[in-house]
């Protein structure tokens, strides 16, 4: 397939603190795996981290931290269109627009608001209400075919669809409608403390999860004090959910089926079943965490890489803006 057939994809990643197992069993590895076969935008989205409470003095080297870490997971620039969100004035532009478009009750209806708002509505910032309205505009914007995510960002596609739909209706065909890709396996990786809760960055349980940064001791640790079920036998299966989240990494990082993992640990027990997954886990690892050291060590390269990739989301910005404008009234004017 030529490179100009390829469909679009588009995801973004938040700046706020390290990346983890989760997010790259659940997200990078995919993106990694799209840049081959799809034209692939994918963005660092700080505006969307000011949504909740930052660090103004710590927002600018948590980005190109994450940059550093994308690339060291094997993000591409000469494969895939890296950048940072606020890079493209078009992505604040296009937010405005379709938040006049955007209706108060479906925001309201949004789940991730609801539980993010903490039943506190009337008190957190607007931007947390209207975030989804930024994140349908990073996507229309480049008028992305599909967006790698989780089974948890569901609604807010369908939001995206939504207005996509009302704003071609009003103003003529203007944008792609996107679709959720969800990959079958590694959309949700739970945490290691608590099988119940998504592995998250901002969960503030150093326990919780492996960070792509670990060293191997420090894998190996958290592999062991990982929470376990009843019982003995390594097995998946709805009454284990410990065990079929460890089984559910293992097998994601060798390959091996879960069935195969099961069947070479059968009469184990889960000391040596941790022990042989701590060192799996830790080797893989290992290669990021060395490239990670090499990026970090020299940030202006991650920056420029950044730079670079803004350019080139700004030429595909500045034409669907251009349309947006003529649209709606306010113009084509540069």
């Amino acid at each position: 397939m030529k490179d100009d057939a390829r469909k679009r994809v588009f995801s973004g990643i938040q700046p706020t603190g390290e990346l983890h197992l989760g997010n790259y069993l659940g997200a990078v590895t995919n993106w990694v795996a799209l840049q081959e076969t799809h034209d692939a935008f994918f963005c660092i989205v700080n505006l969307h981290a000011m949504t909740m409470p930052w660090d103004a003095s710590e927002l600018e080297g948590q980005t190109i931290r994450t940059g550093a870490s994308l690339l060291a997971c094997g993000i591409d620039p000469a494969r895939a269109v890296l950048f940072v969100q606020s890079d493209v004035a078009e992505h604040s532009e296009l937010a405005w627009v379709l938040t006049c478009v955007a209706r108060m009750g479906e925001l309201r209806r949004m789940i991730q608001f609801k539980e993010r708002s903490k039943g506190e509505s009337e008190s957190v910032g607007v931007g947390l209400f209207t975030y989804p309205v930024l994140q349908a505009a990073d996507v229309l914007l480049y008028q992305a075919h599909g967006v790698p995510v989780g089974e948890d960002q569901r609604q807010h596609i369908e939001l995206m669809r939504d207005l996509g739909i009302r704003f071609n209706q009003a103003f003529g065909d203007t944008f792609v409608l996107p679709e959720a890709f969800i990959p079958p396996r590694g959309a949700r990786i739970m945490a290691l403390d608590d099988p119940t809760q998504k592995m998250s960055k901002s969960a503030g349980r150093p326990a919780s999860s492996i960070l792509l940064t670990d060293p191997a001791e420090a894998v190996a640790k958290k592999i062991r004090s990982a929470v376990t079920d009843s019982g003995r036998e390594v097995v998946s299966g709805p009454d284990k959910p410990a065990l079929t989240n460890l089984l559910g990494i293992y097998s994601l990082l060798t390959g091996a089926s879960v069935e195969a993992l099961q069947d070479r640990f059968e009469g184990s027990g889960y000391g040596d079943f941790k022990k042989a997954m701590g060192e799996e886990v830790a080797a893989a690892l290992a290669p990021i965490r060395e490239r990670y050291a090499e990026l970090v060590a020299d940030p202006a390269e991650t920056a420029r890489l950044l730079t670079t990739g803004a350019g080139k989301a700004r030429a595909v910005a500045a034409d669907t803006m251009a349309a947006v404008r003529s649209a709606t009234g306010l113009g084509s004017r540069s």
